[in-house]
């Protein structure tokens, strides 16, 4: 198979925050700022020595997802009860207004993302963020959004990844067989989740490349690829590893 190859009933799944979107701009600044206007000496290696162990922790529950992982993040970094309280205050205010959680794009999505469907990709996203993110998604950026055949928010499914129902969902509305598909994302959950499901795994290290290694690599992806934008290069040997062999 060459570059000339057509993609049609093959597809491909994305999560969103790490893999398209900048979770820093997202999640990660505006977290570390409030934590750090209530306890500027937080302890910010323990986050990213604990952040995987969390997700598995907090994955696969969609109501409590996010609650219950920020309470634990806030005690991990060392804040008492007060504290937790004052942090989630000030989280659910900036929430509401909706102003601070920026929604950015990593460098070369969209590029990545037209070339994609050019070849005949089916495309979904797969997230565990919410139907809210989505509509602003679509919004701010709807040459992304647009590249999309289907979309599955946690609002979607009882059990958010590492549970495969997203997935599956999405195999299921692409009509695409399984060995065709491949599973992107940038935690292990993300990956779970793809085993789990029965297709191919593409890990991305993305923004925090030394902490997310070792992580991902624990949970043996089929291919570790530094951002989105090293796909297009490693699709021969995601689907047909066979042609490689000389």
């Amino acid at each position: 198979m060459n570059e000339e190859s057509n993609w049609i009933n093959y597809a491909l799944l994305f999560d969103m925050d790490g893999v398209i979107l900048s979770l820093k701009s997202r999640w990660i600044d505006p977290l570390e700022k409030v934590i750090s206007t209530i306890k500027p000496d937080y302890n910010r290696a323990a986050i990213e020595e604990k952040s995987s162990s969390l997700l598995l922790v907090h994955g696969g529950r969609s109501s409590t997802l996010m609650l219950r992982g920020l309470i634990q993040v806030c005690q991990v970094c060392g804040l008492n009860r007060l504290q937790v309280a004052r942090v989630m205050f000030r989280l659910g205010l900036m929430l509401i207004s909706r102003k601070k959680f920026r929604i950015v794009p990593l460098k070369g999505v969209k590029e990545t993302l037209k070339y994609l469907k050019n070849q005949g990709f089916s495309l979904a996203l797969v997230t565990s963020a919410s139907r809210i993110t989505i509509r602003d998604l679509k919004k701010s950026f709807p040459d992304i959004y647009n590249k999309f055949d289907c979309i599955y928010t946690r609002n979607d499914v009882k059990l958010t990844k590492p549970n495969p129902d997203q997935l599956l969902l999405a195999l299921d509305a692409l009509n695409i067989e399984k060995e065709k598909a491949a599973m992107v994302g940038d935690f292990i959950t993300d990956i779970i989740a793809g085993k789990s499901a029965g297709i191919k795994t593409i890990a991305i290290l993305g923004e925090y490349p030394e902490e997310n290694r070792f992580p991902l690599e624990s949970v043996e992806p089929h291919i570790i690829v530094n951002d989105i934008t090293e796909i297009p290069n490693i699709l021969v040997q995601i689907f047909h590893p066979s042609f490689l062999i000389v």
